[in-house]
Order: C-alpha cells, then sequence, then structure tokens
C-alpha cells in the first residue's frame, strides 16, 4: 500500500497524494532526459515484466474482493464500480501478461500486437471506470443487485475483448511494427488515454478539495494522475523492452496501489463509523435495558446476581417472591437454602467464585413460607473481569417442586408394588447388589430368603382374589414389622416375597431372622369376619458362601425354596444344607428329564395372537402378529411351569437347544402361514445366555433363510434389564441384530432402569409394557403411567405392544390411549399351531403398515447406540399365562 515519502505525520491526505504525483512526474522527465530509449533486452525484460504484471493482477483482485465483501447498502456505491471495474482489470492484465512478445501461445501466438490489444482493453476500462466514479455523486446503489448487473456487463466486456483478440484479430489496426515502433492509431489511443485519465484526476481533486466525502478522493486523485503518466511512458517506447515500457509497467502498478489503498481505508474507516453511529444509541439502549428488568420482573423465575461473599447483590422480584421476603441489600443467599443442602449449594458456588469451574446446575430445596419443601433447578455462571478474577455470579433459578414430587413418585412407583407398596425386583436386585459390595469390604455375610406362600391359590379360588390381595397386605406388613430396620423385605410377584438381611455378623443370625418369621405365620389372620390360616416355604441363600452375584443368590434361594417344599412345605431350608442333603425330588426330577425332554422335542411350541389395536372395519379383532411360547407337558408331573425350566435350562447350559427347538418350531408353523398372511410377524422371546451366545446371529439367520422368512418379519424380545445389562457386549450384539434386519422389542418395559437418553439410543423399535402396569390401568395412577409409556414411545418413533388384557374395558381404554398391539386372554389364550389356525382369528390379518411403520421403526432402531445402565440382572420371571421361552 502505497505512502507518503517522507511524509509528514499531519500531512492531510491531499497533500500525501500530490507528493507522490509530483516525485513520479519528475522521475518521468528525468528518464525521458538522460535515458531516451535505453533497451534492457527481452530475454531480461520478460520476467520482470511478468513480475509486474502479476503484482498488478494481485492488486486488482484485492481491490475487488475487499471492495465487493465490504459492501453494504448505506455505503456509497462507487467502491462497488471500483471492485467491478478493477476485476474487468485484472482479467485483461493476465491475458495481456501471457499474450506479451516471448511468452508461450496462449491460444494464438504471442505478439506485440497482442499484447498491446489487451492491454489498451484494460487501460479504458481503467479509465473510464475512474472517471465515472469521479463524476457520480457519492451516494449508496439505487438497488443493490445493481452491483451484480455491473459485475455482469464488465465481464461481458472482457468477453468481448478475449473474442475479438484471440479469433477476429484481423479486425483490429496495427498498434505496433517491427522495427517501426508504434503506429500511428496506437499513440492517439494513449492519447486519448492521458485525456481520460486527467479528466478523472481533476475531477477528483476537486472532490478532494472540497472534503466531507464519504470515500477516499484524494487517494483516487493520486491514481488517475500516477496512470496519465503511466500512458506518456508508452507513447515513447520504440521497442517492447526498452526502459519507458518498464518504468510504465510500475507507474501502474503504483497507480493500482493508491486505488487498493482507497479502497482498504474506506472499508477499515466504515466500521468504526457505524461504531459510533452505535455509540450514539446507548442510551436508547440502556431505556431498553430497563424495560428489560421490569419484564423479569414480571416472570416466575429468579433471576440474581451474587456476590463473592455469598451477597445478592441484585434480583428481579421473581427471587424475593419465591424467596418469600421482602427486597433486602446485601441479602445472604445461604440463608434461603434448606439447611441440609446449603453446605453443598456454598461449596459449588465457591467454585465458581475461586475460578475451579465455569458453571454450574443442580437441584436444591430453598426455603418457602407456607411449603415444606420446595424444590428449585438451579444454574449459575461465573462473571470475570479482564483480569479473569471472578466478580459475580449470575443464576437463574425455577421452582420445580411439582415437577419433581411426581417424578419422585413415578420413579417409586417403578419401583414399588402396587398392591403393597414393597420393593420390586428392581429395587430389590439393587440393594441386593450393594450389600454384597458393602459385605465384600466389611467381610461380612449377606442373606437372601425367598419365600413362597402354601396353597395360596386355595384361598383366591375360596375367597376371591379381594380378599386374597387383603392378606397379602396384613402379611407383609407382620413381616416387615418383624426384621431389622436395615433389612429388606420384597415383593418378588404374585405370593411370593423375598428379604433382604445384610451386614450379617454370623450365620446362626439368619436362622433367629428366620424363626422370626415363622413365627409370624402361626397367627389366625382375621379378614371380613373370614380367619385364615397361612404358611410359607422358605429358601434361604448367603453371600458368599453360596453365590458371588446377585443373580446366583436368588437363584440358590429359590432352589432352597423348592427344597422346603419338597420337605413338606411351612418350613425353611438353607441352600447350604440343601446341597449336603441334595436336591428337592421335584427339581431333581426336572433336572434329570429336561435335557431328555428337549432331545426328544416334547417341549412344544404354542402361539398366542396380537391384535391391532386400530384396525377398522372388523367384527373380529384384526390379527397383526404372533408371539411363540414354550410349553412343557411331563407324564409324570403335568404342565411344568416355563418360569421352572427356562431358568433350569440356563443354569444347566441347555438354553441354547431349548431356544432352537422352540424357534425352529415356530418358523415351520410361521413359515406356512406368511403364505397365507404375507404381513404377519412372529414375536421370538430371547434369554439373556441366547443373547449373548458366540453364534446366536448366526443361526438365527440360518434359521430364517432356512424357512423363507425375511428377517423384518421377526420381533425379538429381550427384556428391559437385558438390554441394558453388559453394555459393551450387548450393545455390539444387538446391533448386529438390528443391522441384520431383525426388529428388537424391550419386553417387561417399565420394569428396568433405562433412562431416556438410553432409550432414545437402543437400536429397538417396539415397547412391550409390563403386565404390571396394564393390571392397574384402570387406576388414576396406573392409567398416568401407561400414558407417559405410550407417549414416550410415540415420542421415538417406537410401535407399543400391551399385554395380560382380560376385558373389553381395559382394550378399549388402552387403544384410546394409542397403544398399537394388544394381547391377552381377552383375545386368545395361548394355544396349540392347530388350534390357533383352526380359530376365528386366523382368517382376520390387518396388513403391517396398518399397525404401525414396521420399516420407520426399524430404522430408528438400526441408529441407535447402547451405552452403561450398571444395573443388575433380572432374574427369569416366574409363570404366567404370558410367559414366553
Amino acid at each position: 500500500m502505497p505512502t507518503a515519502p517522507a511524509a509528514a505525520p499531519h500531512a492531510s491526505p491531499l497533500v500525501i497524494a500530490w507528493r507522490w504525483v509530483f516525485a513520479l512526474g519528475v522521475g518521468y522527465a528525468l528518464l525521458w532526459i538522460i535515458l531516451p530509449g535505453h533497451e534492457l533486452g527481452l530475454s531480461r525484460y520478460l520476467p520482470l515484466h511478468t513480475t509486474m504484471e502479476t503484482a498488478a493482477i494481485v492488486i486488482s483482485m484485492l481491490a475487488f474482493g475487499i471492495a465487493w465483501n465490504a459492501y453494504a447498502d448505506s455505503r456509497p456505491g462507487n467502491v462497488v464500480i471500483v471492485g467491478a471495474v478493477f476485476f474487468g482489470v485484472g482479467l485483461l492484465d493476465f491475458a495481456h501478461t501471457l499474450s506479451y512478445h516471448g511468452m508461450p501461445d496462449f491460444v494464438t501466438p504471442s505478439s506485440p500486437q497482442k499484447g498491446i490489444a489487451f492491454w489498451l482493453a484494460a487501460r479504458y476500462l481503467a479509465a473510464f471506470g475512474l472517471l465515472a466514479i469521479a463524476l457520480r455523486a457519492w451516494r449508496p446503489l439505487l438497488n443493490p443487485k445493481l452491483r451484480y448487473w455491473l459485475l455482469v456487463a464488465v465481464i461481458g466486456y472482457v468477453v468481448m475483448v478475449y473474442r475479438m483478440v484471440l479469433i477476429h484479430p484481423d479486425l483490429l489496426p496495427d498498434f505496433f511494427v517491427t522495427e517501426h515502433g508504434l503506429t500511428p492509431i496506437k499513440l492517439i489511443l494513449e492519447y486519448i488515454l492521458i485525456a481520460l485519465y486527467g479528466t478523472a484526476a481533476v475531477l477528483f481533486h476537486r472532490r478532494a478539495r472540497r472534503g466531507g466525502n464519504r470515500f477516499n478522493a484524494a487517494d483516487l486523485f493520486a491514481a488517475a494522475a500516477i496512470a496519465a503518466i503511466s500512458e506518456l511512458c508508452f507513447t515513447l517506447y520504440s521497442s517492447i523492452s526498452d526502459l519507458f515500457n518498464t518504468v510504465g509497467h510500475i507507474y501502474k502498478i503504483v497507480s493500482y496501489g493508491f486505488i487498493y489503498r482507497a479502497v482498504f481505508v474506506d472499508s477499515v474507516r466504515q466500521p468504526f463509523l457505524a461504531l459510533n453511529t452505535k455509540l450514539a444509541k446507548e442510551k436508547e439502549w440502556a431505556a431498553e435495558q430497563h424495560s428489560f428488568v421490569r419484564t423479569l420482573d414480571m416472570l416466575d423465575e429468579a433471576v440474581l446476581e451474587v456476590i463473592p461473599d455469598g451477597r445478592i447483590a441484585n434480583a428481579n422480584g421473581g427471587w424475593w417472591r419465591l424467596a418469600g421476603t421482602d427486597p433486602v441489600v446485601g441479602f445472604p443467599m445461604s440463608e434461603s437454602v434448606h439447611a441440609e443442602d446449603r453446605d453443598a449449594f456454598t461449596l459449588r458456588l465457591m467454585e465458581l467464585m475461586d475460578g475451579t469451574k465455569d458453571e454450574f446446575r443442580g437441584r436444591f430445596r430453598f426455603h418457602a413460607e407456607g411449603r415444606p419443601e420446595q424444590w428449585m433447578e438451579v444454574r449459575f455462571v461465573a462473571e470475570r473481569d479482564e483480569d479473569g478474577q471472578t466478580r459475580s455470579a449470575r443464576g437463574v433459578l425455577r421452582d420445580i417442586t411439582k415437577t419433581y414430587m411426581q417424578e419422585r413418585h413415578i420413579t417409586h412407583m417403578a419401583l414399588h408394588d402396587a398392591l403393597t407398596n414393597l420393593p420390586n425386583r428392581v429395587l430389590l436386585e439393587d440393594r441386593i447388589q450393594k450389600a454384597i459390595q458393602l459385605a465384600a469390604r466389611s467381610g461380612r455375610h449377606v442373606a437372601v430368603c425367598f419365600i413362597d406362600l402354601d396353597h395360596f391359590k386355595d384361598i383366591n379360588d375360596a375367597y376371591g382374589h379381594k380378599t386374597g390381595d387383603a392378606l397379602l397386605l396384613k402379611l407383609a406388613s407382620l413381616l416387615k414389622a418383624s426384621l431389622r430396620e436395615g433389612d429388606t423385605l420384597a415383593r418378588w410377584g404374585g405370593d411370593e416375597f423375598v428379604v433382604l438381611l445384610p451386614e450379617l455378623v454370623a450365620i446362626d443370625a439368619v436362622r433367629q431372622v428366620a424363626d422370626k418369621l415363622v413365627a409370624v405365620m402361626r397367627e389366625v389372620f382375621e379378614l371380613d369376619d373370614i380367619a385364615v390360616s397361612l404358611t410359607f416355604s422358605m429358601g434361604i441363600a448367603l453371600y458368599p458362601d453360596d453365590s458371588n452375584d446377585v443373580e446366583g443368590l436368588l437363584a440358590q434361594a429359590d432352589r432352597a425354596m423348592f427344597y422346603a417344599k419338597s420337605q413338606g412345605r411351612n418350613n425353611y431350608q438353607l441352600y447350604a444344607d440343601m446341597s449336603s442333603k441334595g436336591l428337592g425330588k421335584k427339581e431333581l426330577y426336572i433336572q434329570s428329564r429336561l435335557a431328555q425332554a428337549i432331545r426328544e422335542e416334547r417341549i412344544t411350541v404354542w402361539f398366542q395372537p396380537l391384535i391391532a389395536a386400530h384396525g377398522a372395519g372388523h367384527n373380529t379383532p384384526p390379527l397383526a402378529g404372533i408371539e411363540a411360547l414354550a410349553r412343557w407337558h411331563d407324564p409324570d408331573l403335568g404342565w411344568i411351569s416355563p418360569g421352572s425350566f427356562i431358568p433350569m435350562a440356563e443354569n444347566l447350559g441347555l438354553i441354547g437347544e431349548l431356544g432352537q427347538l422352540v424357534r425352529r418350531q415356530a418358523l415351520e408353523h410361521f413359515s406356512r402361514w406368511r403364505q397365507q398372511h404375507p404381513d404377519l410377524h412372529l414375536a421370538l422371546n430371547i434369554s439373556k445366555r441366547q443373547l449373548f451366545g458366540p453364534d446366536f446371529v448366526d443361526e438365527l439367520q440360518a434359521d430364517a433363510k432356512r424357512y423363507g422368512i425375511p428377517h423384518d418379519a421377526l420381533i425379538l424380545e429381550v427384556t428391559e434389564s437385558v438390554a441394558l445389562m453388559d453394555v459393551e457386549f450387548a450393545e455390539d450384539r444387538l446391533r448386529q441384530l438390528s443391522g441384520a434386519g431383525f426388529m428388537l422389542s424391550i419386553d417387561d418395559f417399565g420394569t428396568g432402569y433405562a433412562s431416556l437418553s438410553q432409550l432414545h439410543e437402543l437400536p429397538v423399535g417396539e415397547l412391550k409394557i409390563d403386565i404390571s402396569f396394564i393390571r392397574r390401568v384402570n387406576t388414576a395412577e396406573g392409567l398416568r403411567m401407561v400414558q407417559a409409556i405410550v407417549n414416550l414411545a410415540q415420542a421415538l418413533s417406537l410401535r407399543t405392544v400391551a399385554e395380560g388384557i382380560e376385558d373389553n374395558g381395559t382394550a378399549t381404554l388402552l387403544r384410546d390411549l394409542g397403544v398399537d398391539l394388544l394381547q391377552g386372554y381377552h383375545f386368545g389364550k395361548p394355544c396349540p399351531a392347530a388350534e390357533f389356525e383352526s380359530g376365528p382369528l386366523f382368517a382376520n390379518v390387518v396388513a403391517r403398515d396398518a399397525v404401525v411403520s414396521h420399516d420407520a421403526a426399524a430404522a430408528v432402531a438400526s441408529a441407535g447406540h447402547l451405552r452403561p445402565d450398571g444395573l443388575p440382572v433380572p432374574p427369569a420371571p416366574t409363570f404366567s399365562p404370558q410367559t414366553a421361552q
């Protein structure tokens, strides 16, 4: 960028421009007098010429880039004209450089005639551009789109010149003749250019003297005047490589530099002018800020500023309303925090103040007038000065008491039994896991006691389920009162309970607790003038003697309970005693016959219908899918519950063979049914060991191929806890299945610890609502829980299935809630294939896309990922009509 030689610090721009013009004019005169016609030689001049033209091209393009991109509607349009013109000048200078004598051929052979043609085209474009800028008023463009039309016109001019010089050179007059030099027409054109540049220089000089211009007229005057001097050089050379030609190119570069300076200075100065305008609006902004503060006072949220010593510097009216006090200067904020949360809150706030953290969020209890608890969602950020020191902390607090209580209530419902309000399986297993971890550190014992009431079904049959429920409530209360404060009584399901005894110093303490529990059962229970006597069978397993993990302890306690039943019921047995005496007769029989039953295919598959909830125009409910269930009828023991033989198959390592047997039987029938009803899908229950088996995916794909069943017709049901356990391995396995095209379904949904983020990332397409929620859907709390699950599934584009439906009222209610598929005894009990095929439902099949878009759900599922949840795995479920393999 040109600067004035030895310019005074406070010289005006016009004075600086004149010094440059004068200095270069004197240089031209000396050259004319001292070294006229000095020859450099083409070999030395050609690289120099190329370098100078390259510099000119770069400056032209820089001027264009700044002028074009710094454009604003409020700025004078002259700067855009400069940019557009010099974009064309740069393109023409580029062609001139390539066409110069001695350069490689540029479309046509290079020659002085060709180079001069491009030169004159560039010079005239620059001259007329500067003249237009000088004549035009310093005002914005009338229409911002005019700059694009201007650029198009310049490009059109450049294209016309290229076409004329490269394709029709015969139409041009001669500008240079070898051994004779410049032609008269060339000299005339140069003098016209000098006149144009001179006129522009005079006009720019006048504008610069008047002052007050919104553009740099002084630099443009220097650019036009120096360009005129440059053109004088090109009227004197006789050879294309003499000294006049060289100096003329140097003067041209200086002229371009002043143009670039004018554009650059204007573009840099303009933001500062805009800044001054904004500063002038500071008072108006301050008034608006005052209005904003008044608006904040209208909000329920508290907005406040706390200084490093913990006192409130500023706060809106919302804070004082939430705090229940009048505004007080320097009020200590910690005094409003609940005593139990005060230390934690103060610690987090101090971390902001000492620079340890820049932000903190959390939930804390605050004092509130007339309310026992007021929960606040808090967010604070640190405000620091230029030295990085914390000046204050700004925070926003929102009253979430109602939301928090609802969340706590929902969490309690998810972790507790609906009837007895005792912990359910999920909470129990979590507590067992924690008890094991604590015992591992302390060296003490943990006992798990599995309780099953003797002949409880007879009481339900004789007196009704209402009396049975009342008896369970009474029993739960008495059992809980007999335990220590740190013990846990949980309802496992039906008439089964589990007692957790942590921190046992001696094993004999287990027998003492067991004796107390047995003593409770000696009482006669009075219920609505009905006297009921009740006994139970209890199995006890100890950590670390019998097992080192949750699943093992529950399994061993369950075995000990079966052994207690085999010993005549109404007693308890320790697993260690059972091991020394041998297994219970029934369990031993089942174990000994299970492998043989699998080999001889005496375990068969039954089918239960899945009904489309929203199929219209059907008197008979429309069949959308089928669930395959394992059933075993033994000649001696009769029907054996899947809740007995499936966990046993897992423990004995037979679950792979059992699962393959059931799967292939189901696929054989299903492949035949799909020929009639191609829209049906088949649901298969997958156990933990099956899912994690090394060959499971390959075997499943091979079976599907063998029976000609597309992968998207198979729904693989895994429990919520299994889907979230051992995440590092399960993530890979579930992705394999989803990627292969199988739909994944979370069975017993709502009984695990799946968070919203985990559920969003699981590669599943279906949620199967746990039967415990369906059974209480006719209560207000149950209805809210089911509605929440359905809304969650719809938000994640997942299909929902409700199982355990036993009456039309429940079915209608679930349809209204938006459930997609229904299952239960109301529509059909599990039955053999022949009976299922001959039933009325089989002829009434709904198209799959009428239920929910399977492809869309699968797409959602295939994009997911698993993350660890750290929860223990639930043991195998007990028998119910919906229990699957």
